[in-house]
């Protein structure tokens, strides 16, 4: 027992720096679990990313526009442009998903290895850094988060910011897993999908776009029985994510979470996949999928049905 006494102290200290320090420390997103969702274990807090930036094993990747990055960053963070690193144009439709190689090549140039925990932020609720998550995903990559409240929280809190790009890395990345084809849904499984109620096609673009009084390809309107959740609608006005309670009933009153599986589509498959991580990840929906070519395919082909209201 004196023995004990004797050693208390210096293990009362050894058990907070263990304990108490850990990167892993749930506390640290306390605010975003305490709404609820099915897993919040890809969004995070900024007081978890502050905590984290001396973090070799983290890599942070601003998608916002590069001018907007030259101005002022999360520090260490890396810029990519996400239109050129997660989109492509293939055979003749734009912004479909690239190439595995070459994300992989976007991916060495920040030193990233498949152990890495990539977080991604924008400047718009995390429109485009769901795009790369996806993408991600899509590929195998295991870790990869989504930052809550974007760079607008994390400068109106007054943290750290940067105007010096991080010292140049370099790795030889490669995916660690085969592609995962049950995430991205085709131009004939949509189709399938018009007659079939147990599938339900999830229109994430705006109202306007929607009806066909807003015409982005060379038809205006929707896919005939899909249902439109306009992507924005699922973020506050500081562009975090709404409460479980507050997404479940506004995708549950369009009856988006009636079928069996879930088809997101958008212009160029961002905002789908915006929703896309809403309803897979914070709501628990089992089997949700991209429409990739969304209506930039599905517009552009006459041959293809289409309502307008």
């Amino acid at each position: 027992m004196k023995n004990l006494k004797k050693y208390l102290p210096t293990i009362i200290i050894i058990s907070l720096f263990v304990f108490g320090c850990s990167s892993d420390d749930n506390s640290l997103n306390n605010e975003i679990d305490d709404r609820g969702y099915n897993d919040s274990s890809r969004l995070v807090s900024t007081e978890w990313l502050q905590n984290e930036l001396n973090n070799e094993d983290v890599i942070v990747i601003d998608v916002r526009k590069k001018e907007q990055y030259d101005s002022g960053h999360i520090p260490g963070a890396f810029h990519m442009t996400p239109g050129e690193v997660f989109q492509q144009e293939i055979d003749g439709v734009k912004g479909m998903l690239p190439s595995a190689s070459h994300i992989e090549k976007n991916l060495s140039i920040t030193g990233a290895t498949p152990n890495s925990t990539i977080v991604f932020y924008d400047g718009n609720s995390n429109l485009w850094s769901s795009r790369g998550l996806w993408a991600l995903e899509v590929y195998g990559h295991k870790n990869t988060k989504l930052l809550d409240g974007v760079w607008g929280k994390w400068e109106s809190e007054g943290r750290e910011i940067s105007t010096s790009p991080p010292d140049p890395k370099s790795s030889n990345y490669k995916f660690s897993s085969s592609i995962n084809s049950s995430l991205i849904a085709g131009l004939d499984e949509i189709i399938e999908s018009i007659d079939d109620p147990s599938k339900i096609v999830c229109d994430t673009r705006s109202p306007e776009e929607y009806s066909g009084k807003d015409v982005r390809a060379e038809r205006g309107g929707h896919i005939p029985n899909s249902k439109n959740v306009n992507w924005v609608m699922g973020v506050n006005d500081t562009g975090e994510f709404k409460s479980a309670d507050e997404l479940k009933k506004l995708y549950g009153d369009a009856g988006i979470t009636d079928g069996e599986t879930i088809y997101t589509l958008c212009q160029t498959a961002v905002r789908a996949t915006h929703t896309w991580f809403i309803l897979t990840d914070l709501l628990g929906e089992k089997n949700v999928k991209v429409y990739d070519g969304s209506w930039t395919e599905w517009g552009n082909d006459s041959s293809l049905p289409i309502e307008t209201r």
